[in-house]
């Protein structure tokens, strides 16, 4: 990560006018500026940004942010990515990253650069290739576009031209081999290249690019595998990698959903028949980072995988991550022995069709099992056992009771039983989250999922609440008052108004940041006062009720060790906080009384 002066160098050197402008057309709208918003479709401008306050806020789909949290938005990126894409911008260098690390990590971008670029240019060498591509249907625009290319080798040509190319561009052996380009050979021999005689299709990062490669064999060889992937390097990690999604990010904001499909061909034709909102997977299957990647865009996604049972499982593999997540997981019905791209190929009407017609993925399930054409009770028990464990993990209930009744009425029981055995699941699943783990399964948790807060703390989440609101009223409160009312929460919360404010994300800054500006500017002054001041004092008495709380377990722990002395000094100290919580009620006269 950067420093905190490397994000301030940003900060100063890029404006969020600098960074909203280059993707939306701003319009001046008094001391703020307008947008149609480009996170979702809408005719009239919603989207606000505040050059004074850094900020924006869109009051239709309510996002908000600074300049990181609109890179990280706009462009489908963790925050790294998107402080690297500003820092770049404001010709800063995140300076804390060691150098050497920095120059091996270029290096490595830029042999893959160049490969890209070699692939590339042989292709136009390579009759036979071309001739596959325009024989599966790919345009030549589409070739140029993700930069597909031809690896040369057996049997045309040797094992280690992409290997002499590169050294002859003085890169080495050890360099090619972190890319992924090369292959160790048995003690004694040249290491060779990686990828022979394949179309190449280079796989790109987030912010397009090329990290690794996937290779498919253009000389039929029973021996050798159809697809060779680039290994796991510092740039390309399979888990985090989805083919394509630097390309679809836009499509999928402006389409509202995610179209996943397996293979490259499939993606690439998909995008030259105008699904630009398509991805895939990079040998390997979907992991939750790929479905955090695709949340951040759209809610939505249809998968429209082979039709065979490798397809069916990763179909419930897929809804086993996004479905607990909220997410609404469609399966377009591909027909078995077919992909998207031969279909796309033989008859695009008919996968536009296809795709139209997909259905959410518990009917889905639902048809492959009656499609088995079962004996009555068998059909139920898999029905139990293979599609209820799926309507059990969809967090809205209204959503949920709308697939109870339908699982209802397609396995011929009761609603009822189908929820008994949804709450079935339910009680298994959380009494499996309080069994103690191991120290080996510990460890083994790649994502945890902690909900449950006690019933006593429950309350004092009003505390971060209120905290939050009066922080950012600070930034919006009449100008000769802010310091009062800093000063006052200051006191109360005994932190600075630096250290609260990094605790604070900075979308919900902006959510409330312009929600309390126009509040602000229509309210009198005297109700806003009081509206504060009643704000602050529930605040302080939260907090002392906490303390109290606190104290009070050390009460309990006190007398149980028969320590008088300590019951004593616990006791006055309780008295102290429920005399603060009694007496010590703020007035809107500190609005008045204390400096400005």
């Amino acid at each position: 990560m950067a420093s905190g002066d490397s994000v301030q160098q940003i900060k100063e050197r890029l404006t969020i006018v600098d960074v909203v402008s280059s993707y939306v057309e701003l319009m001046p709208a008094g001391k703020h500026m307008k947008a149609k918003c480009p996170f979702h479709n809408e005719k009239t401008p919603s989207f606000t940004l505040s050059p004074d306050r850094g900020m924006y806020y869109c009051y239709g789909c309510h996002v908000g942010g600074d300049i990181f949290t609109f890179i990280q938005e706009i462009e489908g990126v963790d925050f790294k990515e998107a402080l690297q894409i500003l820092a770049d911008k404001a010709g800063v260098e995140l300076k804390k990253e060691d150098p050497k690390k920095r120059t091996e990590r270029d290096k490595q971008y830029d042999i893959l650069e160049v490969a890209t670029k070699y692939f590339q240019e042989y292709l136009t060498k390579k009759t036979e290739a071309i001739t596959y591509l325009r024989k599966r249907g790919v345009t030549p625009e589409t070739i140029a576009k993700w930069r597909i290319g031809y690896a040369p080798g057996p049997p045309d040509h040797g094992w280690r031209e992409l290997k002499h190319f590169l050294e002859s561009k003085n890169f080495t052996s050890p360099e090619l081999l972190k890319a992924g380009l090369i292959k160790g050979a048995d003690s004694g021999k040249e290491p060779y290249d990686l990828f022979r005689d394949r179309i190449m299709f280079p796989i790109f990062n987030a912010v397009g690019k090329v990290v690794a490669y996937s290779g498919r064999i253009l000389t039929d060889d029973s021996k050798a595998p159809k697809y060779v992937n680039s290994p796991e390097t510092e740039l390309f990690n399979k888990s985090e990698i989805l083919y394509g999604y630097d390309k679809a990010k836009q499509g999928i904001r402006s389409m509202d959903f995610s179209l996943i499909v397996e293979g490259q061909f499939d993606v690439i034709m998909a995008h030259q028949a105008g699904y630009h909102n398509t991805v895939a997977v990079s040998g390997t299957a979907l992991t939750t980072h790929h479905v955090m990647l695709l949340q951040r865009l759209s809610n939505k996604v249809v998968l429209a995988l082979d039709g065979d049972r490798a397809g069916v499982a990763a179909v419930k593999k897929a809804a086993d991550l996004m479905l607990s997540r909220g997410m609404d997981v469609k399966v377009a019905h591909i027909p078995k022995g077919e992909d998207p791209a031969d279909l796309i190929q033989k008859d695009i009407s008919c996968f536009k069709k296809i795709i139209g017609e997909s259905k959410h993925v518990i009917e889905f399930l639902l048809d492959i099992l009656e499609a088995e054409d079962l004996e009555e009770r068998t059909f139920k028990l898999r029905g139990r056992e293979e599609v209820i464990p799926y309507v059990q993990k969809i967090p809205d209930k209204i959503d949920q009771e709308h697939f109870v009744s339908l699982l209802a009425k397609r396995l011929k029981t009761t609603q009822e039983a189908v929820r008994a055995e949804i709450q079935r699941l339910t009680d298994l699943i959380d009494l499996q989250q309080q069994q103690p783990r191991s120290a080996t399964q510990q460890n083994d948790v790649t994502e945890i999922q902690d909900t449950t807060v006690p019933a006593s703390d429950r309350s004092f989440g009003r505390i971060d609440e209120l905290i939050r609101y009066l922080v950012v009223l600070i930034d919006v409160f009449p100008d000769k008052q802010k310091g009062a009312l800093r000063r006052t929460l200051e006191k109360i919360v005994s932190k600075t108004l630096a250290q609260m404010q990094e605790q604070i994300q900075a979308t919900q800054v902006s959510a409330l940041s312009f929600t309390l500006e126009a509040y602000v500017d229509k309210i009198p002054q005297k109700q806003l006062y009081n509206e504060t001041i009643d704000k602050l004092n529930e605040l302080q008495s939260l907090l002392a009720k906490q303390e109290m709380q606190k104290h009070s377990k050390a009460l309990q722990e006190a007398e149980r060790e028969g320590d008088e002395d300590k019951v004593i000094e616990i006791l006055r100290i309780i008295s102290m906080h429920k005399k603060k919580q009694e007496d010590s009620m703020l007035t809107v006269d500190i609005f008045e009384k204390m400096p400005s």
